[in-house]
């Protein structure tokens, strides 16, 4: 087993967006219609946008033996350190690749800081993992994506 956290380039977007779509598919199923993901992911995850994620935040990828299988990144503003997102390539989960991105994404931020994170209610596993590593549970609210209504929770940690 080996595990490389690094700051993602240009030439990981291809990886990254494969990454996502399977990631969505797997933890939205039942959650997010396909239609409304696909739209998702083509506004968030084309170019221009991850070009714009690369440079205003965080942007770490994980490696499995040298191969791009997961990514995360960080978005801090004046009013909050936003875990936007950790995604794992759905054959390679439950292997360590998100504790080790979590654990580099807080080494980013300073003790006391609070870090919070947005999920899709009902996504089970990944409120789980939040749990495990010391969220807790602050509210839920409705949000609206391309037509589709949705509960998201909010969750939070203190560095």
């Amino acid at each position: 087993m080996s595990i490389q956290i690094r700051n993602a380039t240009e030439g990981d977007f291809s990886t990254i967006q494969l990454v996502a779509r399977l990631s969505w598919a797997e933890a939205y199923r039942e959650l997010i219609p396909v239609s409304v993901q696909k739209k998702y992911l083509q506004t968030a995850y084309s170019i221009d946008p991850l070009r714009n994620i690369l440079e205003t935040t965080a942007f770490l990828v994980g490696e499995w033996e040298e191969k791009v299988v997961s990514f995360a990144n960080l978005h801090c503003s004046k009013n909050e350190n936003d875990l936007s997102a950790i995604y794992i390539h759905p054959k390679f989960q439950s292997k360590g690749l998100g504790s080790a991105l979590l654990n580099k994404i807080k080494n980013k931020l300073q003790n006391g800081d609070e870090l919070v994170v947005y999920l899709e209610k009902g996504n089970h596993q990944a409120e789980s993992f939040y749990r495990k590593h010391g969220f807790t549970y602050i509210e839920e609210f409705s949000e609206s994506l391309f037509d589709h209504t949705f509960k998201t929770v909010k969750m939070s940690v203190i560095i």
